[in-house]
């Protein structure tokens, strides 16, 4: 058994957690037939529930790696949806296609991934608490999460499969490793252009041919005041009132629960002697059979545990196994447990791990808490239930009034709302959390609210607010007065003229150089001055990076001869360039490990094309139906 890595301790926690998942969830994998699907693929149905489901743990997800950053408004629904459909789509064709390979995860496997994972572990142990709350955080119960893990387990060995038949040789590597240590010997000429755009003066007529040719770029923002009534599920909970008879049947129901389900908690030590390469099961029994006499002879059954336990981490603390519950380690196993009064010790019984000598040192019957430790639980759980009816209920009632009516009185006066006023705000949003929300914006400026006086359609803020709103004033755009943006289109002038001139000047050079006269001439005729740059790289320092890209684009020059290019730099000046050298890249034995590195990372990427080709012929060759929302 610790032969193959699992230890008694290993054996325990894969059985707690086969235990967590045999009497968890499972009600949740049966299927509805009442539940319509929203795909078919292969004959294989999608139903909405698994798309509702998806969508939960998507969003979940999201809010466990964001954080307080996570804005439920920046998330299109209907997009989420779509996205999430076709992934559910692209995994069922995916497992059709494993399973048809007889490609799978055995349950041993998937015991030992979920033990090994660092996000089930506390002080590097596995830690039961601490599994149950991650799963549930993404809305799964441990059988769900099972599934879940062999299904990705098994997308992954596929995606490997296909993906890893892609490879690179070793002469396209070298071909790479050569461009990307190419080095170039350049010099430019920097044309600046604050000179001359500091030497423009655009007058009053050019000014105002700029205004009006460019008046789009002046315009007040479009702008809207909206007025809107709002649900809010918090304020619904502290107005809900709960029957004391209420409480008490719930109470009852889950003490019911309690006795049902609850087992007597044993805390047991063991003596392993294992069985398998290390000895054989008559061996075993010969071993076992001394400690049981040295037992009855009164010697101390930790010490023995001590000395004689096959698996290390019971052994070291006396046999304790600690608390464990019936239906983890087998029929024998727990036979023996219930046969035993706490203090007494078992004879030699043969289990799945060989033999065992078995003590049970305590037994506590389950804690069965009192109505009053549960009554304000139960009182807000109910509070909670009830305010979700009622929520849904009276979101519907808004959507609905809020569709008939021509504007937010009516929905207010019937449901007890105040209307309220935002705004005003762009189609870029506004500055608080309401004017600043994608929905709020998006439902504000559509042309049925926007164009056509119209409620909007219920926008959910949250999982526990809602909102209706109308536009209550629309601010059009319109021109700004030529005195107010003057400074800006002056400055747009001198930015505009400034680079025609330079370009201008940057091409007359450019043709100098062509036409065959000295870099020397050329530069004192400009009264500019070159700056050389010998053996630049790709990643030059102190090299401007658009100077450094153009160069790298530039044809290679004949010997003793220069090409020639212009760039135009981050700050508006021009660069007149002349390349005179390239020196090729030479793989070195110092480069072998970024060759290996570049070679997997390149292979890689074309693996990943590569499966999505192979993912594009499984749907081309599938049989998918995808069901219109109007069908459902």
């Amino acid at each position: 058994m610790r032969d193959k890595a699992k230890s008694w301790v290993t054996f325990i926690v894969v059985g707690i957690i086969a235990f967590m998942m045999a009497i968890t969830g499972l009600e949740t994998l049966a299927p509805n037939p009442n539940n319509p699907n929203v795909a078919t693929v292969n004959g294989e149905d999608i139903t909405r529930a698994q798309l509702t489901q998806s969508l939960e743990q998507q969003r979940r997800m999201l809010i466990q790696q964001m954080g307080d950053q996570f804005d439920p408004s920046l998330i299109d629904e209907n997009l989420l949806k779509e996205s999430v459909l076709q992934s559910l789509i692209d995994r069922t064709l995916l497992l059709q296609e494993a399973k048809d390979g007889g490609m799978g995860v055995g349950q041993k496997e998937l015991d030992a991934m979920i033990i090994s994972m660092p996000e089930f572990q506390q002080d590097g142990k596995f830690n039961q608490d601490r599994f149950m709350m991650m799963v549930r955080s993404f809305g799964m119960s441990p059988a769900q999460f099972r599934v879940l893990l062999s299904d990705e387990t098994v997308l992954q060995q596929i995606q490997a499969g296909v993906a890893s038949t892609e490879f690179v040789t070793q002469s396209e590597i070298n071909k790479l490793t050569a461009l990307e240590s190419q080095k170039r010997d350049i010099a430019w000429l920097t044309l600046d252009v604050a000179k001359i755009r500091d030497s423009i003066e655009p007058t009053d007529e050019q000014i105002n041919e700029y205004y009006e040719a460019h008046g789009d770029q002046y315009m007040t923002p479009e702008q809207v005041e909206i007025s809107f009534v709002e649900m809010d599920k918090s304020s619904m909970v502290s107005d809900l009132e709960v029957d004391e008879q209420e409480i008490k049947d719930e109470y009852q129901r889950r003490l019911q629960d309690i006795e049902e389900n609850a087992a007597d908690t044993q805390t047991v030590s063991t003596i392993l002697i294992q069985t398998g390469e290390k000895r054989s099961l008559e061996e075993a029994r010969k071993v076992a059979a001394e400690v049981e006499s040295k037992i009855k002879a009164g010697e101390d059954f930790a010490k023995l545990a001590e000395a004689y336990s096959d698996d290390p981490v019971t052994a070291a603390k006396g046999g304790d196994m600690g608390q464990v519950q019936p239906g983890i380690f087998g029929d024998t196993f727990d036979d023996t447990v219930a046969s035993l009064e706490p203090g007494q010790v078992s004879a030699p019984v043969e289990t799945d791990f060989g033999m065992q000598i078995i003590k049970v040192t305590a037994r506590e019957k389950p804690s069965i808490p009192s109505f009053n430790e549960l009554k304000d639980e139960i009182k807000a759980d109910l509070k909670s239930q009830e305010s979700e009816t009622v929520y849904l209920d009276k979101t519907r009632q808004m959507a609905d009034i809020s569709f008939e009516a021509s504007d937010l009185a009516q929905p207010a006066e019937q449901l007890g709302l105040t209307i309220q006023s935002a705004g005003p705000f762009t189609r870029q949003g506004g500055s608080t959390e309401l004017t600043s929300n994608a929905k709020v914006i998006a439902a504000a400026f559509s042309d049925d609210v926007l164009e056509l006086g119209a409620n909007s359609e219920l926008i959910e803020l949250s999982p526990k607010k809602a909102m209706v709103l109308r536009v209550k004033k629309h601010l059009k755009p319109e021109l700004r007065p030529l005195a107010e943006v003057k400074d800006s289109i002056v400055q747009a002038i001198k930015v505009e003229q400034a680079r025609e001139q330079l370009v201008s000047k940057a091409d007359a050079l450019q043709a100098q150089l062509v036409a065959g006269e000295s870099l020397e001439k050329v530069a004192e005729s400009a009264g500019l001055k070159w700056t050389e740059s010998k053996e630049i790289a790709r990643r030059q320092q102190g090299v401007p990076q658009q100077l450094l890209t153009e160069s790298f684009k530039m044809p290679h020059p004949e010997v003793g001869q220069s090409t020639f290019a212009t760039a135009e730099l981050s700050n508006g000046d021009i660069a007149v360039i002349a390349l005179s050298k390239v020196i090729e890249g030479k793989s070195t034995e110092a480069d072998a490990a970024r060759d290996r590195m570049m070679a997997g990372y390149i292979a890689n990427g074309n693996g990943r094309n590569l499966f999505t080709e192979y993912l594009k012929s499984l749907k081309e060759s599938a049989k998918v139906k995808i069901t219109k929302e109007e069908e459902l």
